[in-house]
């Protein structure tokens, strides 16, 4: 199994386009292969850059929104955000917590834009929003019992005594 990745996948995409940018000032006097051994891109590269600064000026070689398009506006996006932030009982589900299939309803139900739960995870993600597994604790849990236990019991335990 190849474990080596390519090193331009270790640079961000403003990093990426300041390379690009960096290249133009050698356009017009050394030749593609010259350019991508100062860059560490190939020639190909270069010569796709070289193709859209020739088409498009320096603004061909900005970056610009990678990706699928969002299959949601951004009017509806904010909405999904703030129902989310209210949380799940509040938009009709019980118990308040959220799981991608009740997010992928409730954006069907609230936008009629319909997801996979496993394609709603990339949104969620680009909204900001990570995993969150809920603590588990018995509904029986005494606290006091507990604390009592930990102060006391357990010292006496590991005495001897």
């Amino acid at each position: 199994m190849n474990t080596h990745h390519h090193p331009s996948r270790d640079l961000s995409q403003t990093e990426l386009e300041k390379r690009r940018l960096s290249a133009v000032k050698y356009f017009n006097t050394q030749s593609n292969y010259w350019i991508g051994k100062k860059l560490n891109v190939s020639r190909e590269a270069v010569g796709q850059w070289k193709r859209k600064w020739e088409a498009d000026g320096v603004t061909g070689l900005t970056h610009g929104t990678y990706g699928r398009k969002s299959k949601l506006t951004p009017t509806q996006e904010k909405i999904i955000q703030k129902d989310i932030l209210k949380g799940a009982e509040e938009s009709g589900y019980s118990g308040d917590f959220w799981t991608l299939s009740r997010i992928t309803d409730h954006i069907k139900k609230k936008t009629g834009v319909q997801y996979q739960d496993r394609s709603v995870w990339h949104t969620l993600e680009r909204f900001g929003f990570s995993c969150q597994v809920p603590e588990r604790r018995a509904r029986e849990r005494d606290e006091k019992a507990i604390q009592t236990w930990v102060t006391t019991t357990w010292p006496a335990i590991k005495k001897g005594v």
